[in-house]
């Protein structure tokens, strides 16, 4: 069977709209752009749609140049690609580390849009995250939860929609590879796969939370909290409910779509079996 790329995403803000690119190059952190940017709350915690659903409505572009802010009922804001604020200390899950804020005018633009006071804060290329070591250890991450790419594949996302008795988004699980295929949950045990000329590695299935439950057009959240009740039925591991595979990548190189998705290594993937 001929695996290929059908769909790939970056969210360059974590936490906000993603949007699809035809291509996308890894560097050290993972796809290039991909949750460099954050949200975060006055004691410089992160904001996430655990919380704060109403960040899936924020849009941003990103280009060489410029990040681009867009959202309902306010004008864009555009922004440096590289800003130069001050450093700040800041939370991501147990990771603490020391960032840039970007801008007072983004400070602002976020609290209008989301309430509340809010900050945004970048990840230069030279602030090192670490994957944890007991799956991926000497791998750098963005402000990713904690690896550096998602993906899952269109068999899986079918599977859980006959499931389920609706239409499930693939935005909802936010990945970042979406890979064509009919057999459900192949990915769980690719432990070793290349796309195109890069190399990858499954290290762990991905736990999911009810950020899949908000719709990622209008930032509200399910009424029958699908497709997190469905996957629940089937899908609980040791009280965690897994969809999709973290992935580390080998090296740096472009992945694109309708690329070829070759598997190495056929094995269970550690973490949840």
């Amino acid at each position: 069977m001929t695996r290929t790329v059908a769909r790939l995403r970056i969210h360059p803000v974590k936490g906000a709209r993603g949007l699809d690119v035809q291509s996308v190059d890894f560097d050290a952190f993972g796809p290039r752009f991909d949750r460099r940017w954050m949200v975060v709350g006055p004691d410089g915690t992160f904001v996430s749609q655990r919380s704060t659903p109403r960040l899936a409505t924020v849009r941003p572009k990103v280009g060489e140049r410029s990040l681009t802010l867009a959202a309902p009922g306010i004008e864009a804001l555009k922004l440096p690609i590289a800003p130069e604020g001050d450093p700040v200390r800041i939370t991501v899950w147990s990771s603490g580390l020391e960032v840039r804020t970007v801008s007072p005018e983004a400070d602002a633009w976020l609290s209008t849009v989301l309430g509340g006071a809010h900050r945004l804060v970048f990840m230069s290329d030279h602030y090192v995250r670490n994957t944890d070591p007991a799956y991926a250890d000497g791998h750098r991450v963005s402000f990713a939860d904690g690896y550096p790419a998602l993906l899952v594949t269109q068999g899986s996302v079918r599977e859980l929609a006959r499931r389920a008795g609706r239409d499930v988004p693939v935005e909802r699980f936010r990945p970042n590879i979406v890979v064509s295929g009919d057999r459900p949950h192949e990915e769980d045990f690719w432990r070793s796969f290349t796309i195109g000329d890069l190399r990858f590695s499954g290290v762990k299935l991905c736990a999911r939370c009810k950020v899949t439950t908000i719709d990622q057009d209008s930032g509200t959240r399910d009424p029958d909290r699908e497709p997190l009740r469905t996957l629940a039925r089937y899908r609980r591991i040791e009280g965690l409910v897994y969809f999709g595979l973290n992935v580390i990548h080998h090296g740096t190189g472009r992945v694109s779509l309708g690329d070829a998705v070759d598997v190495l290594d056929h094995g269970i993937v550690r973490g949840a079996l």
